[in-house]
């Protein structure tokens, strides 16, 4: 982490906190003694979907939702509901661990 004052890659941590979306460290410059914060978040790696041809591709969820849409139709299913759906369907999968998914096990 580069001091933003002074440029220095030598600073301690003070504080740690988790917030909303990872954590928010409060630094202290060793060379400058100047304190900053940084914040650290999670990034998610790409999620592959496995086909039944054994072509992978990226995970596409406005792809999931038009699926979910086309298998309401005649109905009367909100649109909040598909999106909720979707939500609870991309989450489930990044909790599950892995990098890849399988066709049959996103349906």
């Amino acid at each position: 982490m580069h001091c933003p004052f002074c440029g220095s890659v030598e600073s301690k941590v003070t504080d740690s906190r988790v917030v909303e979306n990872g954590i928010r460290r409060r630094r202290e410059c060793q060379q400058c003694q100047g304190r900053f914060t940084t914040y650290e978040r999670i990034q998610a790696a790409a999620l592959m979907v496995t086909k039944q041809d054994n072509r992978r591709e990226e995970f596409d969820r406005e792809k999931l939702a038009s699926g979910i849409r086309k298998a309401c139709t005649k109905r009367p299913v909100p649109s909040r509901t598909v999106e909720n759906l979707v939500e609870d369907i991309e989450s489930e999968i990044h909790h599950l661990g892995q990098a890849e998914v399988s066709t049959f096990d996103l349906g």
